[in-house]
Order: C-alpha cells, then sequence, then structure tokens
C-alpha cells in the first residue's frame, strides 16, 4: 500500500491481532451466555473474519486520522461485536458515502418491520 512502511504493516498486524482475540472473547461469551456448546470451527472463522473486520476498521481510523489510543479501543469494539455486526454497519458507512441506499426499498422495510408485518411485498425482492 502506498505510505505504509514496516511499522505501519507491523503496526497493522497488532490491531488485527486485538480484533482477531476479542472476535473469539466475544463470540465465546456470546455462546456461554446462550447456553450453546462451542463450536471450534466456528470460533476459529468468528476470530478470522473478526481480524479481517478489525484491518478494515483500522484503515478507516487511519483515514479519518484517528489517535491511535481511539482507534485500538474502536478496533476492539468492532472485533467484540463479531464480524456479522461489524460489517453491516461498516456496509452502511460505505453506501452511505458513496451516495447509495442500502435496498432500493429500504425505508419500506423498516417502516413494514416497526409495524410488524411483511416487510417483503411482491416486486420488492432486491
Amino acid at each position: 500500500m502506498e505510505n505504509f512502511s514496516l511499522s505501519d504493516w507491523i503496526t497493522a498486524a497488532g490491531y488485527t491481532l486485538l480484533a482477531s482475540v476479542a472476535g473469539l472473547l466475544g463470540h465465546v461469551m456470546r455462546e456461554h451466555d446462550k447456553g450453546n456448546p462451542l463450536s471450534w470451527w466456528r470460533a476459529a472463522a468468528e476470530t478470522f473474519s473478526s481480524g479481517l473486520v478489525g484491518f478494515l476498521v483500522m484503515l478507516l481510523c487511519r483515514a479519518m486520522e484517528l489517535d491511535p489510543l481511539w482507534s485500538g479501543f474502536i478496533v476492539g469494539i468492532f472485533g467484540w461485536l463479531g464480524a456479522n455486526a461489524s460489517i453491516r454497519l461498516l456496509e452502511r458507512l460505505v453506501y452511505e458515502k458513496l451516495g447509495l441506499k442500502l435496498r432500493a426499498n429500504t425505508d419500506k422495510r423498516v417502516k413494514a418491520a416497526r409495524n410488524g408485518g411483511d416487510a417483503v411485498t411482491e416486486g420488492d425482492q432486491t
């Protein structure tokens, strides 16, 4: 990457490791709280995917020129939330930055969900 020194890559690896460990711990705690047995394959997938999300969040924090301590905090929280929840938040941010709607019928779906109705109607299958 442009403007990425060896020191920057080592720092990025540290943030990625932080997100990975947080993702693993968050997953283990959520499964324990639900009373579910731990699947090590799922835990490994959560660990690696949280690491990827952590790397992306680190890049975002760097682009926003956030303090490294804030970046570490944010990366850790996104890791703890897990890859599924975190990527949904990041998707919204990217779509907004690009000036796109997440879905053409998002407003209708949100309104229908709040009313407890079926959010998908004929012709809305995007």
